[in-house]
């Protein structure tokens, strides 16, 4: 490589796009982890009505899978993951301003986040409910 040739105005402006495009992609992550967890929530609700805890999540376990095709060979375990990381960030953003502040979100990354405990996002929506509390997850 000809070091004359170097151009680090076009190398810094192509972080500088990606890292937008990244954003852009981790919050449409988000939002759509969130709008899963809102779904499932909505329809274990409905369901909670007339029956029991377990009853309601095998009903809302039937319903996503019979609407998802054989073809995407979603198996009980994968399910399983989407639906507790759909639960997870609905309850997070859900309590620190819902969806919108999806969109506030700068210091973490979407692994951060779906892979937190329900301790871990228990101790976040504490944390971040305190009157006096500096947003540790987005610039409000």
């Amino acid at each position: 490589m000809d070091v004359n040739s170097l151009d680090f105005f076009d190398l810094y402006n192509k972080i500088d796009t990606a890292e937008d495009n990244f954003r852009r992609t981790t919050h449409d992550l988000f939002r759509c982890y969130y709008n899963f967890g809102q779904a499932t929530k909505q329809l274990f609700d409905h369901f909670k009505k007339t029956c029991n805890e377990d009853v309601s999540n095998a009903k809302v376990n039937d319903r996503i899978m019979n609407q998802i095709s054989v073809q995407d060979k979603l198996t009980e375990t994968n399910l399983r993951k989407r639906k507790e990381r759909g639960k997870k960030v609905f309850r997070l953003f859900s309590n620190v301003g819902g969806i919108e502040a999806i969109e506030r979100l700068k210091s973490f990354n979407a692994t951060t986040i779906l892979n937190l405990s329900p301790d871990d996002v228990d101790f976040l929506i504490a944390r971040l409910n305190e009157p006096t509390a500096i947003c540790i997850l987005c610039n409000f």
